[in-house]
């Protein structure tokens, strides 16, 4: 049967590129027509021997169709160098041999057998193939006689032909000479008449558009014409020391015989002393022809020539050299600590000289061998496994024959730590000294490290670390129980020991009771008393006098109640707190009963005629009784400085009036004038400042307070004494407000201290009630214990703060206990505590302590939380003064909620610095804030970068490897900067130091940074 494309004769004549239909029949489809339509087919085209190339072939509907392809009619099978990938044909590497004849396509449907074929392709293979230099004429080297024709051929060929060019020793025969001639046609190069002056290394090169080759067997001719003179001995380059002899042996032959002289610096060299030539080194030359030069020295050494002239031809020159031998010191090695068990391998690096010095290795005085567990291998000394026995001093030799030279090498052999007293679980007794022992011995001193709940304690100054390994706990507080890991380590390896820390606790109240407290008459009043100790104490109320508790006085856990406070319940009442292992403690508090100050008459306005007296009066009355001062014109009025009526003449009175009204006047226009002043400064600052658009904070989170259209803001009002207390609508307002906040302090069950801030104490413990639908919550209580006045502002500042924030990403107010001393402020807490010690922890290599990963997007996820509640807090007008992750909470699901923990007094003192008489969060806080004491929503921006490094850092210390008096300076030349952490997107870093702008204004906001992080890709380097 013949090939269905035969029936279609143009497929061989018809333009490239235009697609041929071919119809084929076959037996199981009698009567159908069915089409094979070729999209792409093979072309004949060029290609570079070596180069890789393809042949297409594609059909219109390729379903179910197979291609095969066929070279000069037979199957083409793959190979590494040819193979077919898809449809088409994929040469790696074209060869002109194999790859020489026709392609075709051929396409098969499968499930109809119908078949059709592409016109043939072929390759126009271009390639230059390097070959040697023969000589074509005459027959044999033997033949070649002076004055003879040689002819050479150059044995180079390719596709398309290439140009020939031919060489002598190296420098190309230029056209155009009478002596030789060039045949491209042939590849032949023609010497007329070859003479000794012909003799050389002859080669060949040759160009096409494939490349350019040179030939690889050359020709060397000589001719030999003994008019001509020949280098019987040929003088060697020569190295020798200073002051010693050299001899150059030089002698050439010709017929008849040649003449023979040595140059230096191209001088002659004679027998003859030269004074006026000193440069000429001191010699003598022999009539055999060799030249002896006594006492080298550096003036001596130098290119000398031997040249030979016969009576016909050229001159012959043979040079040698001569130098003086010289050795350079060797460096110096540095102490090397290598692992034992494994293979090491120390170069000794041969020092400069003249020659090249050999270097071996010596121990103990004695040449290391060159094979074995320690050998020397050229110029390595290698261990195959290296013991502790192999710890010593080694010697690197170099010499040559100007000396030697030689360095000492102390290698040590580090081993892997072994215990001697491993850590242990341990018992430790709270506000003592508590020890953890962590011994080990190596061949090298082991370092050790402590971590504290995966994270390590060297900062943290409450700990001492020995010499010998021994942790020392200076002062153990209760949240010290926790587990310690020790890690012994040297280059050769580590161990790691872990011990449980029980806490001992002291029977301790928590906190301890005021010693001075007020009750109000006639009202219901709890006062409490906790206390913890290694067993739960028994607490106990007794009237210090001895005296038993009145009726209507009850007690019941640690809580005092009067059910209706009268005066004769003031005195001394004393709170004993008792377990049987520790005995008991006590605590006196002293209640005073006190009634609020109230109105009984209030002066009314009056008006007056100038001149007349005006009478207001007001009572009031409470216990003790209250003392009643008048105040007018911004001072309290001193009833000694007026005397009774009459004591003033008129003329005197309206005296006193005129000048107190032009005093008055002046004073006005002068206060209106300074007012006007300052405002346009405050407005030119401010605008300056913040933004267009962008009005000025209310006010500070964290103590401080703000200016707004030049006005000091109102502060929050303390809660003063029972005695100042007054009946205004404003300040029943503020209590209203704080009833309903109120929290039964009965309510909370003490779980554990957390630390100290500036406030007083801050522990954990368990409300009940505190959650709507709940029984028992874990809450964060901060204490107020402190009778510093601006720190009290600050606490109740806070407090009402957070009883106006309600975000799902910032801690809730829970509730506040005021009705007793210390005033506790109840929030929310989620279980993993702190953000920077979920971010230590997720970085140990503990498995037991660490979380899952924190991948890049956690990591963007918690910053985008932190953002959204700041831009929650500055939407309403506060700012925070202290962000940081010390200052965040984390749940497990990580859910973040920002929040003000401040414990700069232990835990994270490290991280507070004492300036200006305050403890401030130097590391992340803008220069401004700083210098200036001006902070902003732009502030805290800036302290949004920062935490951003720090989740970025798994919580390391900003700036660490600067001290705070070197961050200080840095801030304010402003040349400090944080690196770019590791890991982090581009896009992520840039916008970090865009929160670092030293301009304010340059930062942005709380709402773009929310809007970028949460539009911000994980895996974004843009």
């Amino acid at each position: 049967m013949l090939p269905a494309f035969q029936s279609h004769p143009a497929a061989a004549i018809r333009p490239r590129g235009q697609p041929l239909q071919f119809l084929v029949s076959t037996p199981a489809s009698v009567g159908t027509q069915a089409v094979i339509l070729f999209t792409k087919e093979p072309y004949s085209q060029d290609a570079l021997h070596g180069r890789s190339a393809i042949l297409r072939c594609e059909v219109e509907d390729p379903a179910g169709v197979e291609f095969e392809w066929l070279q000069n009619g037979l199957p083409v099978q793959d190979t590494e160098q040819r193979f077919k990938e898809g449809s088409n044909l994929q040469f790696a590497s074209v060869d002109r041999h194999r790859d020489a004849g026709d392609f075709q396509c051929v396409a098969r449907n499968l499930l109809t057998g119908e078949e059709a074929r592409t016109a043939n392709a072929s390759f126009n293979i271009k390639w230059i193939e390097t070959g040697s230099v023969v000589l074509k004429q005459p027959a044999s080297v033997a033949e070649i006689q002076p004055s003879s024709t040689v002819v050479l051929r150059c044995h180079i060929d390719g596709h398309p032909r290439p140009t020939w060019q031919w060489f002598r020793d190296g420098t190309p025969l230029p056209d155009g000479r009478s002596t030789y001639s060039v045949s491209n046609k042939e590849r032949t190069l023609t010497l007329q008449s070859a003479s000794p002056d012909d003799n050389g290394l002859y080669y060949c090169c040759a160009r096409s558009a494939v490349g350019f080759v040179c030939s690889q067997n050359n020709f060397t001719l000589s001719i030999i014409d003994e008019s001509f003179p020949q280098a019987v001995i040929v003088p060697q380059d020569l190295i020798v020391t200073k002051n010693e002899e050299a001899m150059f042996d030089c002698q050439f032959a010709a017929m008849p015989p040649p003449t023979q002289e040595w140059l230096f610096e191209d001088s002659p060299i004679t027998n003859r002393s030269n004074p006026a030539s000193p440069h000429v080194p001191r010699t003598t030359v022999f009539t055999n022809g060799s030249l002896l030069i006594t006492q080298v020295r550096s003036r001596s050494t130098g290119v000398y020539k031997c040249v030979g002239r016969g009576q016909r031809g050229k001159a012959l020159v043979l040079k040698a050299t001569l130098r003086l031998a010289e050795i350079e010191e060797m460096a110096p090695f540095s102490p090397k600590v290598l692992t034992a068990n494994q293979g090491h391998r120390v170069a000794c690096n041969a020092p400069r000289g003249i020659p090249t010095p050999q270097v071996w290795w010596e121990r103990n005085q004695e040449r290391l061998p060159t094979s074995g567990r320690v050998h020397q291998e050229a110029e390595h000394l290698v261990f195959t496994s290296i013991t502790e026995t192999d710890a010593g001093t080694y010697t690197c030799h170099a010499a040559n024959k100007a000396g030697e030279k030689k360095q000492e090498l102390s290698i040590t052999v580090a081993t892997v730590p072994k215990w001697v007293e491993m850590p242990k679980d341990s018992q430790l007794e709270e506000s003592k000294p508590g020890y953890l022992h962590c011994l080990s011995k190596a061949s090298l001193k082991p370092t050790i490290t402590w971590y504290r709940n995966g994270v390590s304690i060297s900062e943290d100054s409450r700990f001492e670390i020995s010499e010998n390994g021994t942790l020392r706990i200076n002062n153990v507080e209760v949240y010290d129980g926790t587990m310690y890991k020790c890690v012994s380590s040297t280059p050769a390896g580590s161990i790691e020991g872990y011990a449980r820390v029980h806490v001992l606790e002291k029977l301790k109240f928590t906190p301890p009771p005021q010693p001075l407290q007020c009750m109000e008459f006639d009202k219901e009043v709890t006062v409490s008393c906790s206390a913890t100790g290694r067993e739960k104490p028994i607490i106990q109320w007794t009237k210090t006098d001895g005296s038993s508790l009145p009726s209507h006085v009850s007690h019941n856990a640690g809580i005092l109640s009067f059910h209706k406070v009268s005066r004769s319940d003031s005195g001394n009442y004393t709170c004993i707190a008792s377990n049987s292992p520790q005995g008991e403690i006590r605590a006196t508090v002293q209640l005073v009963v006190a009634v609020y100050v109230t109105f009984k008459l209030e002066p009314e306005p009056m008006t007056v005629y100038q001149g007349h007296t005006a009478m207001f009066q007001c009572q009031a009355e409470g216990d003790p009784v209250p003392h009643i001062q008048w105040k007018g014109k911004d001072k309290i009025l001193d009833p000694e400085e007026d005397g009774g009526p009459g004591s003033h003449t008129p003329y005197k009175m309206i005296q006193t009036i005129g000048l107190s009204v032009g005093a008055a006047v002046a004073y006005i226009i002068i206060v209106l004038g300074l007012m006007f002043y300052c405002k346009k400064r405050r407005k030119a600052k401010r605008l300056k400042k913040h933004p267009e658009g962008e009005e000025p904070e209310m006010e500070c989170l964290n103590g401080g307070a703000l200016l707004q259209n030049g006005q000091m803001t109102a502060e929050i009002q303390e809660e003063v004494a029972l005695t100042n207390l007054g009946s205004s609508s404003g300040a029943s307002k503020r209590h209203s407000a704080a009833d309903k906040m109120h929290f039964p302090r009965s309510n909370l069950q003490t779980i554990t201290t957390l630390g100290r801030g500036e406030f007083g104490e801050v522990f954990l413990a368990k409300a009940k009630g505190a959650e709507d639908g709940e029984g028992e919550a874990l809450v964060l209580v901060k204490s107020l214990q402190t009778r510093d006045e601006q720190l009290q502002l600050d606490f109740r500042r806070e407090a009402e703060m957070f009883g106006k924030l309600n975000h799902s990403n910032v801690v809730r107010l829970l509730g506040l206990c005021r009705e007793a001393e210390p005033h506790y402020m109840v929030l929310e807490y989620v279980d993993l505590g702190d953000l920077k010690q979920f971010l230590r922890i997720s970085k140990s290599k503990d498995e037991s302590l660490k979380p899952q990963p924190l991948t890049t997007k956690h990591k963007v996820s918690l910053c985008t939380q932190v953002a959204l509640g700041m831009e929650h807090l500055s939407n309403s007008r506060f700012v925070h003064r202290d962000l940081a992750a010390r200052n965040c909470l984390v749940s497990a699901q990580r859910q973040v909620k920002v929040s003000s923990l401040s414990l700069s007094k232990d835990v994270y003192n490290s991280e507070y610095y004492h300036f200006r008489q305050a403890w401030i969060p130097l590391r992340w806080m803008p220069p401004e804030a700083v210098l200036e004491d001006e902070f902003s929503t732009k502030s805290d921006v800036w302290s949004f970068g920062v935490l951003m490094w720090e989740v970025f850092m798994h919580g390391e210390m900003p700036y660490t490897s600067l001290a705070d008096d070197e961050v200080l300076a840095g801030l304010q030349s402003g040349k400090t900067k944080l690196p770019h952490p590791e890991g982090c997107p581009s896009r992520l870093a840039k916008l970090m130091q865009r929160c670092w702008a030293p301009s304010p204004k340059d930062r942005p906001s709380f709402s773009e940074l929310a809007t970028t992080l949460g539009d911000s890709p994980a895996d974004s380097k843009a």
